[in-house]
């Protein structure tokens, strides 16, 4: 069986960083309606350009910059998980994302 997870590990290395990417999207999707609200909070009373303004500079630049640099950060933190353990690893973060969104009512 450790044979068999090591050799599996070592196959997915090649998908890690499309692992992590989708993490990183699973977790904006999960909190992007909070990250959105608290923006909303934030410049409510600011004039109707400068909100557009803000939010498109959000969605656009700030969850594409989050994306990019997240991903890159579990990449390298993914790396230092051995073979062995890295594919478990990987299905318990994905269960443990379906699990808190079924809770938070996203699915």
């Amino acid at each position: 069986m450790t044979d068999w997870l090591i050799e599996l590990g070592q196959g997915f290395r090649a998908y890690q960083y499309q692992t992590a990417l989708a993490i990183i999207a699973t977790l904006l999707v999960i909190f992007g309606n909070d990250i959105n609200n608290m923006v909303r909070q934030l410049v409510r009373k600011q004039h109707f350009i400068i909100r557009s303004l803000l939010f498109v500079l959000v969605c656009a630049f700030g969850y594409g910059l989050v994306t990019v640099y997240l991903t890159g950060l579990l990449n390298q933190q993914l790396n230092k998980i051995p073979s062995l353990y890295i594919v478990p690893s990987v299905f318990l973060i994905f269960l443990a994302l379906g699990m808190y969104a079924q809770k938070q009512r996203h699915i």
